[in-house]
C-alpha cells in the first residue's frame, strides 16, 4: 500500500544511513520513455530541493516496500495529473535499519493545526 511522506522524511531517513540509493530514474508519461538519473545528479537535485525550504514539501512524494528487494520505492508525479514526469527511486534498507524505525521517519502525518 503506498503512503505519502514528504522530501524532508526522506532526506532525513537517507542522511541517518537507515535509506541508500539504488538507482533513479525518470519515466515521462507523453512519450512512455524511462530514462535512469545518475545517483550523484539525483542525490544533488535532492538535497537542493530540501534547502530550498518550504518548497521541499510542495512535491507529493509517495513510498512503499521493494517487494523484490529489500528496501522501498518512492515516487512523485505518479498521482498528479498535470505532471508530466514520474520520478522513481530505489532504497536499499541498511543492515542496521528496522522497518519500525524506517516507517516512523518516513509515513507522513497531518498536524491537527
Amino acid at each position: 500500500m503506498r503512503r505519502q511522506t514528504t522530501t524532508l522524511q526522506i532526506q532525513k531517513a537517507m542522511k541517518s544511513n537507515f535509506l541508500h540509493l539504488i538507482k533513479a530514474e525518470v519515466y515521462n508519461k507523453s512519450t512512455r520513455k524511462t530514462e535512469e538519473i545518475p545517483n550523484g545528479k539525483f542525490l544533488e537535485s535532492f538535497d537542493y530541493l530540501c534547502e530550498s525550504g518550504f518548497f521541499a514539501d510542495c512535491i507529493g512524494w509517495h513510498y512503499d516496500n521493494n517487494l523484490h528487494a529489500n528496501g522501498y520505492i518512492i515516487e512523485c508525479g505518479r498521482y498528479n495529473p498535470h505532471s508530466e514526469n514520474i520520478i522513481t527511486a530505489y532504497l536499499e534498507v541498511a543492515d542496521s535499519a528496522t522497518e519500525e524505525e524506517i516507517e516512523k521517519m518516513l509515513l507522513f502525518e497531518e498536524s491537527g493545526e
